[in-house]
């Protein structure tokens, strides 16, 4: 009977269209949503990215300033000294290597000059002989992480230094020394008139300062799981988020390694410094916010669709439901014999009140020939 009744089969098609609505509606602003989520997310990461992008350039600027400036003062006390020669045999941290000789004065183990320099410039110095074709330092206040003097270590055969100094090439840029990111400058020494093939290096450089960039990053954080690291050349991971739900070094490493299905992993290289900037996250964050948008979307448009079934309802109501109702009210009582009614649907200019005029005439009819009747009866 419900199913049937006036007020439902009016509710129905408006119930039907506004949830149709609603769904379409939340269908399509989802997938905007969706390409929004995306667009943001990659946003984010070109923030960040720049922004650490613009501190490496910034802090190699400065510290390849100063290392030009301390190379310049090694060089001018170098000379001070006198001209360079390979010397003898010596020994140096525990390993047999040529003597670099300044002016007849020998090198190895000798920390006046590199030591000089460093109290006015900071930073580290190092004088390199030649011993065969790779370069071990003599001279040198760089450190092991035991804090001795990295005296008797070679320059890294297989770097990217030692193909300049071969080809009589001076070099200036970011390299690992020891494990760790120093701004250096190296510039081959030659003896007398050989420019050709050098005989030792003259070495100065900073280690790089990246408290900063590490500020930057430990603070970063892509969507709810996602991260931003920074790898040096060897792949050691050096910085690395410290928000959001991926905070484990290893597992960073194993999505920046592996890419796994599942992950928008995106790599940049930083130039100048052998690092690379590794921004991820999981496509799962995206569906997440997708998710809780949908469902805001469709909260709101359930609400509106309550609204306006509501407000439906009460025009429906009002306008017609309840002149209907008083209409077939009048009519049960003219079907007993009952009339002179007042009907006020008379007023109405639709539908329902073309049935109250009828149904007012009717009245009016009926009253008559009731009326006729009796007077014919005395």
């Amino acid at each position: 009977m419900f199913l049937h009744s006036l007020r439902v089969r009016l509710l129905l098609p408006v119930l039907a269209l506004v949830l149709v609505s609603v769904v379409a509606l939340t269908i399509a602003l989802a997938m905007i949503q969706a390409r929004h989520v995306r667009d943001d997310a990659a946003q984010s990461i070109e923030r960040r990215t720049y922004a650490l992008q613009s501190l490496f350039a910034v802090t190699r600027s400065v510290m390849l300033d100063r290392t030009h400036d301390a190379m310049r003062l090694l060089r001018s006390e170098g000379r001070r000294l006198g001209a360079p020669a390979l010397g003898g045999r010596v020994t140096v941290g525990g390993r047999a290597a040529n003597d670099l000789v300044l002016g007849g004065v020998s090198q190895a183990n000798n920390f006046a000059l590199v030591d000089g320099v460093t109290a006015i410039a900071e930073g580290t110095a190092t004088l390199f002989s030649r011993d065969g074709e790779n370069f071990v330092r003599v001279a040198t206040n760089v450190r092991k992480d035991d804090g001795s003097r990295a005296v008797g270590t070679q320059l890294d055969p297989v770097g990217q230094v030692i193909p300049h100094i071969r080809k009589g090439e001076n070099f200036y840029g970011v390299v690992d020394i020891l494990g760790t990111p120093y701004v250096t400058g190296y510039e081959p020494i030659f003896a007398g008139d050989d420019s050709q093939r050098a005989i030792g290096v003259w070495y100065v450089g900073y280690k790089t300062d990246l408290q900063a960039l590490s500020t930057v990053v430990d603070a970063s954080q892509v969507l709810d799981s996602g991260f931003i690291a920074v790898f040096d050349g060897k792949g050691k991971l050096r910085f690395h988020s410290k928000a959001g739900a991926t905070t484990d070094p290893a597992e960073m490493e194993r999505i920046a390694t592996q890419s796994p299905e599942g992950w928008v992993v995106i790599r940049q290289d930083v130039p100048d410094w052998g690092f690379s900037l590794v921004s991820a996250y999981p496509k799962s964050d995206v569906d997440k916010a997708i998710l809780r948008q949908s469902l805001w979307i469709g909260g709101i448009g359930l609400l509106v669709c309550v609204l306006i079934l509501g407000l439906q309802w009460g025009l429906i109501w009002s306008r017609v439901l309840k002149p209907i109702q008083r209409l077939t009210t009048v009519a049960e009582e003219l079907s007993v014999g009952k009339w002179g009614h007042s009907i006020e649907e008379t007023e109405l200019k639709d539908e329902i009140g073309k049935l109250a005029r009828a149904i007012s005439r009717l009245s009016y009819s009926v009253r008559v020939a009731m009326e006729r009747l009796a007077k014919q009866a005395r």
